[in-house]
């Protein structure tokens, strides 16, 4: 198999400990939940050209074409602290893409709670985190990411559950796949510093798409509250506001948001 000489490039960028890539794999989140029961180490990287059973949240289909997209698990072994905030690290993954897709492309990208990451309203990249534990020990998490680079990226209208995009659409710039692999994981290891830190919270926050406008909460495929979205807990948690005037928190889990005018 020939690595790409251009993969290479990023995982010397990066400092990376350790790395796998990938012609094809069924999953990389899978490929990385079983490297870390064996002797992965903190910031190893799973890479794929081409996923055939991708996953998102609540068991969706991921789709991963071709020389496209970017498929990468992020494998973590998790400080003490970092334990205890578990909850944020699918976020980490969202604000750290949003943040190098403005820094390097000018594109305004938001995360639609918890923590798909949107263009114009549109989604152009997913995240499944899983953790791997021993028992009541964690041994470790997985920050799966998928992300729409190139227009052969975008799945057919009838496979979307949300309207998609991808980042090439959006700048005049020819975009390379690797260089925004490269560019997001120095954004994702330098913000993973701050993911406990009040400065995280403030600058999810401050990327939140739909943030005021009415917005309206499935569970199961059922609404189950609707009001103004309103911020981020300190937890991580969303904050809804209804019209009645009544708070209500929502904790990541299989919940999903849409806004009204979806």
């Amino acid at each position: 198999m020939q690595i790409p000489h251009d993969f290479l490039q990023v995982v010397h960028n990066a400092g990376l400990p350790g790395w796998r890539y990938y012609e094809t794999i069924d999953s990389t989140n899978l490929n990385g939940l079983e490297w870390l029961n064996g002797d992965a180490q903190d910031g190893s990287i799973v890479f794929a050209d081409y996923q055939t059973a991708g996953r998102g949240r609540s068991e969706r289909k991921w789709v991963t074409n071709p020389h496209s997209s970017i498929a990468v698990s992020i494998v973590l072994r998790l400080n003490e602290i970092e334990q205890k905030n578990l909850q944020l690290f699918s976020a980490l993954a969202g604000v750290a893409l949003a943040i190098s897709i403005k820094k390097n492309y000018s594109i305004d990208a938001f995360i639609k709670w918890p923590n798909d990451v949107l263009i114009d309203r549109k989604k152009t990249a997913g995240i499944l985190t899983e953790a791997a534990w021993n028992g009541d020990q964690l041994d470790g998490i997985v920050v799966g990411v998928g992300i729409n680079v190139l227009p052969d990226s975008i799945p057919p209208a009838d496979k979307l559950q949300f309207p998609a995009t991808c980042i090439q659409k959006h700048t005049t710039k020819d975009v390379d796949r690797f260089k925004i692999l490269d560019e997001f994981l120095q954004s994702f290891f330098e913000w993973r510093k701050k993911v406990c830190l009040p400065e995280f919270i403030n600058q999810w926050e401050k990327l939140l798409a739909f943030r005021e406008e009415t917005v309206y909460i499935k569970e199961n495929d059922i609404v189950i509250f609707s009001g103004i979205l309103s911020g981020i807990e300190c937890n991580g948690d969303l904050r809804l506001v209804s019209e009645e005037g009544i708070i209500k928190k929502f904790t990541v889990g299989d919940v999903h948001l849409r806004p009204a005018s979806s």
